[in-house]
């Protein structure tokens, strides 16, 4: 990790060591798995629209494709069984559509965190933010929601250890911390600075923070190092250095020693060689995959290969050749190829709600709009054959000129995706 301020240390040249590890991320809108060095990467989902993958120590993943349901996915991509998670209520009176998104699997594989985030304005509400909250299941998806309660106006939750997670919300709930129960809102402030902090992880034995903080262009990653048990304050130890809009994810190694997040140059591991209060080194940083995003790095190895269902077998049938008519000439056509333009987008153009069209293949189609790290709007239509379709995007009140936004259409068998920045 060049970009670490490493307080006038040098980064070490030590030789990578070989791990059994795995990191499950998404590429190109489907699952992959792969190891920490990237010498085997295995693809274990197709159709693309695949988001949040997470995985347990034993290696079963849980991902969403489009709005949802979870599905739960045996190591090598075989399907397990999917959870259709509820809707819910939202902090500001309204209800939330059951689409899940920051999938997050407890170590022991017994638990799923998630989050539900939409831009809601009910009546007689104030808006102008988007609203958030984490929830539960069991891994089995038999669990009601009251059974661990709404943490309303937080998400990216991550777990700390089986029955406790941190989550992330705005001023005064900064990072938070989540004992689970039946209670609604009964996370507890842990840090909450003077600015944005969030989607972050602690290493498995607790000493190593990593968050983003700022928000947009001027967005970081911190690291703090935990010698006290909140709610004591963790020490400083470094940031990066450059801003990066796209930084996500981060996702320690089982040891602690290793770091994936996500950033404009697509998924980065890094290595620390030194992490102490006040200074840290690196080494032996690399790009796991220039156009992957949300990884989760866990203790149990990849695949040797993805899943194939195996071919229905069909009953032989005797068959009597009968003379064919010639047949018709075909006329040829080129081959349908989606497309789809965002053009200027202007912060009143934003706060009205967009109106963009798409050539799509049929089927459902989404449309998601993110910025800052965050889900802003979502849309969606559906093509009967392949053509073009209208997508309505909801209002964006609070949408800022300057920032970049990253406009997803998820369709059948592939995804598009487009940055444009704000006028």
């Amino acid at each position: 990790m060049k970009r670490l301020l490493l307080a006038s240390l040098l980064a070490l040249a030590v030789p990578a060591t070989a791990s059994a590890d795995s990191i499950v991320y998404i590429d190109q809108g489907n699952v992959w798995s792969a190891t920490p060095d990237g010498a085997r990467k295995v693809q274990l989902t197709t159709g693309g629209g695949w988001h949040s993958p997470t995985q347990a120590d034993d290696g079963t993943i849980a991902a969403v494709q489009g709005t949802g349901p979870i599905s739960v996915l045996a190591r090598d991509g075989r399907p397990l069984r999917t959870i259709a998670t509820p809707p819910a209520r939202s902090a500001d009176g309204g209800t939330f559509a059951p689409r899940p998104v920051q999938l997050a699997f407890s170590p022991d594989g017994t638990k799923i965190a998630y989050a539900y985030t939409a831009y809601s304005c009910p009546p007689a509400s104030s808006c102008g933010s988007i609203q958030r909250s984490t929830l539960y299941t069991d891994a089995s998806g038999e669990t009601p929601i009251s059974k661990y309660g709404n943490q309303f106006s937080v998400s990216d939750p991550s777990w700390v250890s089986n029955t406790r997670t941190l989550v992330f919300g705005g001023y005064g709930s900064q990072v938070s911390i989540d004992d689970l129960g039946p209670g609604d809102y009964s996370q507890t402030p842990w840090m909450v600075p003077d600015g944005d902090m969030g989607d972050g992880e602690l290493s498995r034995d607790g000493r190593r923070l990593a968050v983003t903080f700022d928000y947009g262009a001027n967005k970081r990653l911190g690291f703090f190092a935990v010698s006290q048990a909140p709610p004591a304050y963790p020490d400083a130890a470094c940031s990066t250095t450059a801003a990066d809009a796209r930084y996500a994810s981060p996702s320690w190694s089982p040891d602690g020693s290793g770091l994936a997040y996500e950033s404009s140059g697509g998924i980065e591991i890094t290595h620390f060689t030194r992490f102490e209060a006040g200074a840290c080194a690196t080494a032996n940083d690399l790009v796991l995959s220039a156009t992957g995003s949300a990884p989760d790095w866990g203790p149990a190895d990849p695949p040797a290969a993805a899943y194939v269902p195996a071919a229905p077998s069909v009953p032989s049938v005797p068959v009597v050749p009968v003379p064919a008519a010639p047949a018709p000439p075909v006329p040829v056509s080129a081959p349908f190829k989606p497309s789809f333009t965002v053009g200027k987008v202007t912060a009143k153009a934003l706060r009205k709600g967009l109106v963009l069209k798409a050539a799509v293949p049929a089927g459902r189609v989404t449309l998601t709009v993110r910025g800052g790290g965050r889900t802003l709007a979502t849309g969606g239509a559906t093509a009967k054959g392949a053509g073009t379709v209208t997508i309505r995007l909801p209002r964006v009140k609070r949408a800022r000129k300057g920032v970049r936004l990253t406009f997803k259409l998820s369709f059948k068998d592939g995804a598009l995706v487009r940055t444009v920045k704000v006028a």
